[in-house]
């Protein structure tokens, strides 16, 4: 097989970039990351064209890609799905039928879903904001994610959603992020999967090269906008 190679934006932020790379960490495969820098994303206001993004390796002008060989797959959720049905034994999608277009179905809510919350809580691994009140369309968003996992994980048993980390916790670990980033409370009940998540290995790893991965100052300026401190969670390990 072809050595793979995932391009994303820094690890740090791009929320769509952490999703295969946890997957594919998961599987145990190798793989190369290359991550690109572009200057739309400094203060400057320089903008990156399309042809350059693609020279870049960009397929549409966004990232992540996953390059095989001479092709790329674009997307996210399309790469998850190619690593899944070309690495069966990390089982990353549910075996049972309806359960796996259970897992496909909350995977495609939250690829086209949950505006509200994206544009406010910013992804961001190591920033905090105090004190960040949500709008009622981002709390609406919110109380949905709460829903979801609260469902799945009563029919799974847990620890994750169906049973077994899969593609479904992937897609939403980054979500998890910005709810330590903004201060949202989840409830109790579901303390129990979160623990799991933060504590699988691949996000122990995802972490630990995000920790060195680079800077993209508008979006530390966007917490700095509310207080926030782009590096509080890196301060507290300290």
């Amino acid at each position: 097989m072809s050595k793979l190679k995932l391009t994303v934006l820094s690890l740090r932020y791009s929320s769509w970039s952490m999703r295969p790379w946890l997957v594919l960490y998961h599987t145990g495969v190798p793989y190369d990351t290359e991550t690109i820098e572009l200057p739309h994303m400094s203060r400057q206001s320089e903008d990156t064209s399309l042809a350059d993004r693609r020279k870049l390796g960009s397929v549409r002008g966004l990232f992540p890609v996953l390059r095989v060989g001479d092709t790329a797959i674009h997307e996210s959720l399309a790469i998850c799905e190619y690593v899944a049905d070309m690495f069966p034994d990390a089982r990353l999608w549910p075996v049972e039928p309806l359960q796996r277009a259970a897992a496909r179905a909350i995977c495609s809510e939250m690829v086209s879903g949950f505006s509200a919350m994206r544009n406010e809580l910013s992804c961001h691994l190591f920033g905090r904001v105090p004190g960040f009140k949500p709008s009622d369309a981002a709390r609406t968003d919110i109380e949905r994610v709460f829903e979801i996992w609260t469902d799945k994980l009563e029919e799974s048993g847990g620890p994750f959603l169906f049973g077994r980390f899969t593609i479904a916790d992937a897609m939403y670990f980054p979500v998890l992020t910005r709810f330590r980033t903004y201060g949202v409370e989840v409830p109790r009940s579901l303390t129990s999967y979160t623990d799991a998540l933060e504590t699988q290995p691949a996000v122990r790893a995802l972490l630990a090269v995000a920790a060195t991965a680079p800077r993209i100052p508008v979006y530390d300026d966007y917490l700095r906008r509310f207080g926030g401190d782009p590096d509080a969670a890196l301060h507290a390990k300290k």
